[in-house]
């Protein structure tokens, strides 16, 4: 009988050990992470490559850089939030002379300001010497949540697979224990912070390596006085009256997706 009392008294304060873990669980609503984003170059530069037009002269010359590049480059990015404001900025990284030669062609190094709750989005970007700047509403991503779960930065996070800007296919790991609803560059719309995203038309990968609880610094005025927002929808067509002679329209999508994700 002493033993049956012993065993249930255990099992109660169990419970009430495991209500006061939760009761006193810790969400946090500001600090900075960490990313580091791969591309694969290779794989990209070929699917570039297999979008141009028949007789496009610039084939041999992609040809010669994807026999030089390395499969993969790695950089570094850093999303800081506070509450429904996120702040997403490139990291300074060394690469050596030939990769970033390609990262001005494949990566734009966008800064990336969100507000969550009056859903709208600020992107400065740098697009072969010239800059875009964009001010619109919330990418628009269709969301559908999975069980498949994975622990990234030393949080449990789990898998939800979207649609966004019309037909990209993306993957996104978020977790619950930080609610803002936000993520890297441009992505959002999940019930907590994403910390894994992959984009594999774009052949690049981004998870967070670090999250720290620090005071962030949000900046939310990205742009220079004499910059002219534009809104994804006018920056498409812009690339299309300028290029749309030598390029192919799933090239300019291409495109796009790289420099609104």
């Amino acid at each position: 009988m002493k033993k049956h009392l012993y065993i249930a008294v255990l099992f109660f304060l169990g419970l009430g050990l495991q209500a006061a873990q939760a009761q006193y669980a810790y969400f946090p609503t500001e600090g900075a992470i960490t990313y580091e984003k791969t591309i694969h170059i290779k794989n990209l530069m070929r699917r570039y490559m297999n979008s141009l037009k028949d007789g496009d002269m610039s084939r041999t010359y992609m040809e010669q850089m994807v026999s030089k590049s390395p499969e993969t480059a790695v950089l570094e990015r850093k999303l800081s939030f506070r509450g429904n404001e996120t702040y997403f900025e490139p990291m300074p990284r060394e690469q050596n002379q030939l990769v970033t030669q390609m990262l001005m062609m494949l990566d734009n190094g966008a800064k990336v300001y969100q507000n969550l709750e009056k859903e709208q989005v600020s992107m400065a970007m740098d697009f072969g010497g010239s800059a875009i700047v964009v001010q619109d509403s919330l990418t628009d991503v269709k969301w559908k949540i999975t069980n498949e779960y994975r622990n990234i930065a030393g949080y449990d996070c789990r898998r939800a697979n979207g649609i966004t800007l019309d037909s990209v296919y993306v993957v996104a790991f978020y977790t619950d224990q930080i609610p803002t609803s936000g993520g890297p560059g441009s992505i959002h719309g999940l019930p907590g912070m994403i910390l894994g995203f992959v984009v594999p038309e774009q052949h690049f990968n981004i998870y967070a390596t670090k999250v720290e609880m620090t005071a962030p610094t949000i900046k939310t005025d990205i742009f220079k006085k004499k910059d002219k927002p534009n809104t994804r929808r006018e920056v498409k067509a812009k690339m299309k009256e300028v290029m749309g002679q030598w390029m192919t329209d799933k090239q300019i999508d291409l495109m796009m997706a790289s420099l609104f994700l």
